[in-house]
């Protein structure tokens, strides 16, 4: 038995902030990033709120990774303001982080690590959440996962639970009309990979496929457009809807080993998501399209994005290189070295970082099993 589970609502296209116009409540805690705060770009939203009569609470102190402690000081301020609403604006970490403040706040006994899919989450006996995406990337905003880093262990967790989606994603391509080119790009190709995954994996299902595919034929045709002309709103809303699509996708598919060697590595050698990302992607594809049934599956999305070949092999192998030329042509970087990293550090870490994948949620439904030699030997061939 499957679930298709998203937000109540998704508010999505141009001015789509102005439904904030008619909230109801009384207090508010608004989660953000120092960043953001000095490009004054949650002052829209706290202008809007307050219009409404809504007391606002700002917590700006995520940054790119977020913590346990973080969670923890977010919820404590939440209670001392006897909240209703939590407003998440930022990236995938700070929608990350506010759903993690929301469990500490509804359940002030539990410990983060202790959420766990099929157990009872209480959510919504004090707060609701909404979700107002400033990048076009995690969709954090759509979807019942959240990755927040344990400071003590150092490792990524990846946690999920179905109470654990937005109520309201409001999808406003405004907020990202000056992104820097490159965090269009590196956001962008997170959202090919979560589309990818949840295209190929083994909880795929018919419900997930479709916004799966629209938003990797999406992210083709339109990522480069966006990362060249940012101030075009057309690109912008589409992969903004692309990104929130593969979001709902994860959430009711699950991603795959890409994912879970791209947050092992980024959390031990200090990568930020959507740069190693656009490492690991390329050869995981590859590790995977030796199963017979994976490049069936690749050569199908080689067809909506209007690749030629002959073979289901054949097509696969084009759009690997597809996806290769796309990242390339991006700027961005496809070897670990690229960012610094040297051999010695790799092999220091390596132990580490295959602990860290076997056990992310991303390794369990991988579509091809690897094992902790198979990860050494990517590693190395990402180096």
């Amino acid at each position: 038995m499957w679930y298709f589970r998203s937000p109540k609502n998704i508010v999505f296209g141009e001015d789509a902030i102005s439904y904030l116009e008619d909230l109801e409540g009384k207090s508010v805690l608004l989660v953000t990033d120092s960043i953001l705060m000095n490009l004054e770009i949650p002052q829209i939203v706290i202008k809007l709120l307050q219009k409404n009569n809504m007391n606002v609470t700002i917590f700006d102190e995520v940054n790119s990774e977020p913590t346990i402690n973080m969670a923890e000081k977010g919820a404590k301020i939440a209670s001392e303001n006897e909240i209703d609403w939590i407003v998440a604006v930022g990236g995938g970490s700070v929608i990350d982080c506010a759903k993690s403040i929301w469990i500490l706040y509804e359940n002030p006994e539990m410990r983060i690590d202790e959420v766990f899919p099929e157990d009872p989450l209480p959510l919504r006996n004090k707060a609701r959440l909404i979700a107002i995406p400033t990048t076009s990337g995690t969709g954090s905003d759509a979807n019942w996962a959240v990755v927040i880093t344990d400071t003590q262990t150092g490792q990524k967790l990846s946690i999920g639970h179905k109470n654990l989606i937005p109520d309201i994603s409001i999808v406003d391509p405004q907020f990202t009309l000056n992104l820097p080119k490159h965090v269009t790009a590196s956001t962008g190709i997170d959202v090919l990979a979560h589309s990818i995954e949840a295209y190929t994996i083994q909880w795929r299902n018919d419900f997930s496929n479709p916004f799966a595919l629209q938003a990797i034929k999406t992210v083709f045709k339109y990522l480069p457009k966006a990362v060249e002309e940012g101030q075009n709103l057309k690109y912008r809303e589409e992969m903004h809807n692309a990104a929130t699509m593969a979001g709902i996708a994860i959430g009711n598919s699950q991603i795959g080993g890409a994912h879970a060697l791209a947050h092992s590595a980024g959390a031990v050698l200090n990568i930020n998501h959507g740069n190693i990302i656009a490492v690991v992607l390329p050869y995981m594809m590859r590790f995977c399209v030796e199963e017979e049934e994976v490049a069936r599956l690749y050569s199908e999305i080689a067809y909506h994005i209007h690749l030629s070949f002959s073979t289901p092999k054949e097509g696969a192998l084009k759009l690997i290189d597809k996806t290769e030329e796309l990242i390339r042509n991006l700027g961005l970087k496809m070897k670990l070295s690229d960012f610094g990293v040297t051999k010695k550090q790799l092999e220091e870490n390596m132990e580490k970082m295959c602990d860290f994948a076997i056990n992310d949620t991303g390794s369990l439904v991988n579509p091809r099993d690897f094992t902790e030699d198979d990860i050494k030997k990517l590693y190395n061939e990402m180096f």
